[in-house]
């Protein structure tokens, strides 16, 4: 086949990928806050389902593959029996959940398939209700440590993430949040961040970012010393203002996740004693596209 979409339905953000002739090219992204929600109302949110109705039922392709991550994990076999039934009679299509190996895998995948890099590398796959972390070494997983925290249980513990200026200290938040993590036994110099728009992230912002210098890579074009993402990371929390950012953007609630995401990546930095960080936009799209 080669034409198809592929979305990819998270705890917080869905995103639709189309490939074409070996081409990946994102095509949207919007953001339903299930597990937000799911937490409050203890079951899918009614607004939600129809929200991601509505996303699926707009994406004008023949064929169309859809993969649920963290929350969909999480519920029960029954839930889950219902909720397939609901969403293909709404879509038409089937609704399919990876496990966190899975997307670790496919994630990975995607990320080492065409580098050449002798040494040890992490890969954090960030999101709103799961962080999960290989380290690869000579192009293979070595180590799996998946952890049940994301970017929006930290927002969760520490509102004022969304708002304009943070006023929680950025230490505390880290010490904190190293306590969720299930900490590997090896370490790694690198960081690539997967399973988000890293990239666009450090571009929109100024991130003092660099041209990788480690291996050539089209989807991973920068590198950023651990000592200049810090200090940024406090100016992005602290001095920034996240209501002109998501105005300007036109992005705002998409914003509103990225501190709290920010508290992870920190945090994984800091466990594994990471030297550079990667930002990248792979997803675990780009391994399934390829499997």
């Amino acid at each position: 086949m080669n034409k198809f979409v592929i979305v990819e339905v998270g705890s917080t953000t869905t995103k639709s990928y189309l490939y074409e002739n070996g081409t990946i090219n994102e095509l949207n992204l919007i953001v339903i806050s299930f597990k937000e929600d799911y937490k409050k109302d203890n079951k899918i949110n009614d607004k939600n389902k129809h929200l991601l109705f509505d996303f699926i039922n707009n994406i004008k392709e023949e064929h169309i593959f859809i993969y649920g991550t963290s929350i969909f994990r999480n519920i029960t076999d029954i839930e889950l029996e219902e909720w397939n039934k609901e969403f293909k009679d709404n879509t038409r299509f089937d609704f399919n959940v990876v496990t966190s190996d899975m997307e670790n895998e496919y994630t990975v995948y995607g990320v080492i398939s065409n580098i050449d890099y002798e040494g040890k590398i992490a890969v954090m796959i960030g999101g709103g209700g799961s962080t999960e972390l290989s380290i690869v070494e000579n192009g293979k997983i070595i180590e799996k440590a998946n952890s049940t925290f994301g970017a929006i249980d930290i927002i969760e513990s520490y509102p004022d993430l969304k708002e304009d200026k943070v006023t929680t200290d950025y230490d505390l938040m880290i010490n904190e949040t190293k306590k969720l993590v299930n900490i590997p036994n090896n370490k790694a110099d690198l960081l690539v961040l997967a399973g988000g728009n890293y990239t666009y992230f450090y571009e929109e912002l100024g991130f003092p970012i660099q041209k990788n210098k480690f291996y050539e890579a089209e989807l991973q074009p920068y590198c950023i010393d651990r000592e200049s993402m810090d200090l940024f990371d406090r100016k992005f929390f602290y001095e920034m203002s996240l209501d002109e950012i998501g105005k300007r953007t036109n992005r705002d609630s998409w914003w509103r996740g990225t501190r709290g995401m920010r508290i992870c990546v920190e945090t994984l930095v800091q466990i594994l004693d990471i030297k550079y960080t990667i930002p990248t936009k792979i997803s675990m799209v780009y391994g399934i596209a390829e499997t």
